[in-house]
């Protein structure tokens, strides 16, 4: 079992980055962090399960729940870049914080989207944890193959793309490494959402097919 809080990540509530802490209720040394994307809560299928599989392997999980289409009307039309800053000293602020409630050994970090842009980030920051699993779905390709031997420090990664997802693109993914590696699923016909269309049953196999590829690299 576990109990449902949230972390302050300052002494003002006011200007505490929103978030929700599942902490197991017997001891762990395992952490995950779940990063959404701009409108991709973590209450939505993937990111539910995918904090469901953690917490099933025994991980706390702390749920970040940024929301930059609200408290900053104007990132919509601001570059990726721009708001990738503002979500890198955000989910850092977190992640310190979140790695003093436990004597922890073992990070994951599992992004959506918008949220993959922040993994790189922590493997460059001073954390006293490097992530050892990172799991990048509807990764924002064109921002992350510039910083591929980032990536790859990184000792166990999966990413997780359809082919009818705006951001999916052959070239681009075999700069970021092989198609063909383990460590990549394309998913064919599915969107930035990682469903078909008006097809329900065909989508909850991709999410189960997604899901349990989270559940085995934590396996590794």
């Amino acid at each position: 079992m576990y109990s449902y809080s949230s972390i302050l990540t300052s002494s003002d509530p006011k200007l505490s980055i929103p978030n929700s802490f599942l902490r197991q209720d017997a001891d762990t040394d395992h952490l995950a962090l779940i990063l959404p994307g701009l409108n991709y809560t973590c209450d939505m299928p993937l990111l539910y399960y995918a904090s469901q599989v953690m917490l099933e392997a025994g991980a706390d999980v702390v749920q970040i729940k940024y929301d930059y289409t609200q408290t900053q009307p104007s990132s919509k039309d601001s570059p990726l870049s721009d708001r990738f800053g503002s979500l890198a000293e955000d989910v850092t602020q977190i992640a310190r914080v979140a790695l003093m409630q436990r004597d922890y050994k073992h990070l994951t970090v599992i992004g959506k989207s918008l949220g993959t842009l922040a993994i790189p980030h922590f493997l460059q920051a001073d954390l006293s944890l490097q992530p050892q699993t990172c799991v990048y779905l509807t990764p924002i390709l064109n921002e992350l193959v510039p910083i591929h031997d980032l990536i790859q420090t990184c000792p166990r990664n999966l990413f997780v793309i359809g082919t009818s997802d705006r951001y999916f693109d052959p070239e681009l993914i075999n700069q970021l490494i092989s198609p063909n590696a383990d460590n990549f699923m394309i998913i064919d016909e599915v969107n930035h959402s990682l469903e078909y269309p008006q097809d329900t049953f065909r989508s909850l196999e991709v999410l189960e097919k997604v899901i349990r590829g989270i559940q085995n690299i934590l396996m590794e």
